[in-house]
């Protein structure tokens, strides 16, 4: 192996990241790019453990440390890819200390804003601005919305570009009939975490809820709880867990709802969701209304009342299911992974 392409994170979970580093290696293994992946805490029972191992060797330092040693002591001429912040401080640290000075590091920022308390994190932001100035690393940012708070923290803008994911996970079409739940549902994708907002989640469901008696709230994602709900609605909520055919939840459900409020960057969810026509309401979270702009069953908000609002008029007219899978056909062609991948190719000169 011959100055492979290293890649740096912090675990193969579930998350936009992982996903998209499992494209970027499946699209760089078929070009003939030989990968190492070298994770800071993860492990074989990871979501994404299995299917990135087709594509590139992997490595969990937190069971194998000598392995990380010997990889960068190995490649002194690598190319590595730090993704996510633990990812980009551990490429740093493990390439000082084993590796060289000629091994190239480029940052994959996946973030954009942190929450009003999330003091610790904006601290560490200007820290990071600072050493990218030091470093002057090539720096992906995986959405528009993420190179302007970054940049605002005083993050190098010598060597940057914006690559967006589009469609990391490719649709695979159900048919009208095959519905994965017998009544009619919302839906929504992602893990308890405050970035998901899960308070306005429970606020809005309360309402729709009680709204649309018929309809379910399904909940793909780790972490939740029946019991963080109202008791009045838990006989309408399903929590799904993780879900890796995530596709015929998008295709069915009334309408995706997306509560984040701060923190994306580029919320694969939205782009998933338009990929097989679904309807979206939205809060202006990462790039959500760049996204969201060209999709005629998108409407973006700023509040609670208006999400509910603008909820139960999409509501009003809902579209065809026939008229869905054919938009969807149609976004399919401008979320092509494809370009994302080239576009890594040019920047990285891979």
């Amino acid at each position: 192996m011959n100055n492979p392409l290293i890649h740096i994170i912090s675990t193969l979970g579930s998350g936009g990241a992982e996903n998209v580093l499992c494209k970027v290696a499946e699209g760089f293994n078929r070009n003939g790019v030989n990968q190492i992946v070298i994770t800071t805490q993860g492990s074989k029972d990871d979501f994404n453990h299995e299917n990135l191992a087709k594509f590139a060797k992997i490595f969990h330092h937190n069971q194998t440390p000598k392995e990380t040693k010997k990889i960068l002591l190995k490649y002194p001429n690598a190319t590595i890819i730090g993704w996510m912040y633990k990812g980009i401080f551990w490429a740093h640290i493990w390439s000082l200390f084993y590796g060289s000075r000629k091994q190239k590091i480029s940052w994959n920022i996946r973030h954009s804003n942190f929450g009003p308390k999330e003091y610790y994190q904006k601290g560490m932001l200007l820290i990071f601005g600072i050493a990218s100035r030091l470093l002057s690393p090539k720096i992906i940012y995986c959405s528009y919305r993420s190179k302007e708070v970054h940049e605002k923290a005083f993050f190098s803008s010598r060597r940057q570009r914006v690559i967006v994911n589009r469609l990391a996970k490719l649709p695979k079409n159900y048919s009208k009939d095959k519905t994965p739940n017998e009544k009619p549902y919302f839906l929504f994708v992602g893990r308890f975490n405050p970035q998901k907002g899960p308070a306005l989640l429970r606020l809005i469901s309360e309402n729709i809820l009680q709204t649309y008696s018929n309809h379910e709230l399904l909940i793909a994602g780790a972490g939740w709880s029946l019991n963080y709900f109202p008791p009045s609605i838990q006989p309408q909520i399903k929590i799904l867990g993780q879900q890796k055919e995530i596709y015929k939840f998008y295709q069915h459900t009334s309408a995706l709802l997306f509560t984040s409020i701060f923190g994306e960057g580029y919320p694969n969810v939205l782009v998933e969701a338009m990929a097989v026509g679904a309807p979206i309401i939205a809060f202006d979270s990462g790039d959500a209304k760049r996204i969201l702009e060209n999709h005629p069953f998108g409407k973006v908000v700023d509040n609670p009342s208006t999400f509910i609002k603008q909820l139960k008029k999409m509501m009003d007219r809902s579209p065809s299911f026939l008229s869905r899978q054919k938009l969807g056909q149609e976004q399919q062609k401008t979320l092509d992974f494809s370009i994302t991948l080239k576009e890594y190719e040019e920047f990285l000169q891979i």
